[in-house]
């Protein structure tokens, strides 16, 4: 499990802050532009996690995560009280499916609202830093203007970019707010390029739904739309479950090899972890893709999926945490 070492904390707000991270063991820490790390710490003799976005570009010496409180949030709060230059942090891998893959030669837009915008910070810089033709268009929603993260950095990139950079700023205090209708006005100049497009989501869950039945209704394809949920708590999944029967299931991460079965109405994470078998995770509520995996054989029932895009599912990605073993023959393997 690495270690990360908090070199420097950037205040950007009274609730917000940027930690710099460096790895305790001189390792660089790969990542993707648009993924997250999942920090581990005890908390009353248990194991607490949370995920956050990374806003820096893996072109950056250190890696970055912006942490906004959120209200009821007990590790945001601490986070942003206490932590000081120097403390120590257990994390997860960088994973995620909130990424550029394929996508680099588009003509990209982003929606984003609130702290949303901190991977797709992160996707912007990591763009701008390569030559190419492709277009960004950053559409991003705040209530005021003082909760808009990165405002100095987006106006120096835009200044920067002006033939491939534009940001478009909705802030409700202003009667300026995102629905349906504006989106339709806001593409209708692309609408022949739709097809050709990609489309980058993060904000809030009904923030991010309403986006995507509005990219549907004009013709945007599923698999043309990614999009990340950056609070936990922001989608209720159902407390019904069908019946699931036991099943083998084999499971294969760092190079092992783990056999075991998965109970009755026992997801594949919940087995592993019965098994002590230390596969990552952290929303366990089909939301986050920390627990994504491939199923190279048998298939996999997923209760709740908010992450993987029918061309992930196409390709084999499932979520363990909401995923069933549906026969004898589930092989997960970790990639």
């Amino acid at each position: 499990m690495p270690e990360l070492i908090v070199e420097n904390i950037i205040r950007l707000a009274v609730d917000t802050a940027t930690f710099q991270l460096r790895p305790a063991d001189g390792q660089p820490l790969h990542y993707k532009s648009g993924q997250f790390i999942t920090l581990i710490f005890g908390h009353h003799n248990e194991e607490l996690r949370r995920s956050y976005s990374i806003s820096s570009s893996p072109d950056e010496p250190l890696l970055s995560i912006t942490v906004k409180r959120v209200p009821n949030g007990e590790l945001s709060r601490f986070l942003l009280s206490h932590t000081k230059p120097g403390d120590r942090w257990n994390v997860a891998e960088p994973t995620g499916k909130f990424v550029l893959d394929g996508n680099e030669d588009k003509n990209l837009f982003f929606f984003a609202a609130g702290s949303g915008i901190t991977p797709v910070f992160a996707q912007l810089k990591y763009l701008l830093n390569r030559p190419g033709q492709s277009k960004l268009t950053l559409i991003y929603s705040n209530r005021n203007a003082n909760g808009i993260l990165f405002k100095d950095e987006l106006q120096a990139m835009e200044e920067q970019h002006p033939d491939r950079l534009k940001v478009i700023h909705f802030l409700s205090d202003e009667a300026r707010r995102l629905n349906n209708y504006v989106i339709e006005q806001l593409l209708r100049p692309s609408a022949d390029k739709l097809d050709r497009m990609a489309f980058y989501l993060c904000g809030p869950f009904d923030y991010m739904r309403m986006v995507r039945l509005s990219l549907t209704y004009m013709g945007v394809a599923a698999e043309q739309i990614r999009k990340e949920n950056f609070v936990v708590d922001t989608v209720a999944v159902s407390s019904f479950l069908p019946a699931f029967a036991p099943h083998k299931v084999q499971i294969i991460y760092k190079g092992e090899t783990y056999n075991i079965t998965a109970g009755e109405n026992q997801s594949i994470l919940q087995a592993a972890l019965q098994n002590k078998i230390n596969i990552p995770y952290s929303c366990r509520v089909g939301i986050c893709s920390a627990c994504s995996a491939i199923c190279s054989s048998g298939k996999v029932q997923m209760t709740a999926n908010e992450v993987i895009t029918p061309a992930d599912e196409a390709k084999g990605w499932v979520l363990t945490c909401t995923g069933y073993a549906l026969d004898d023959d589930v092989v997960i393997r970790y990639e």
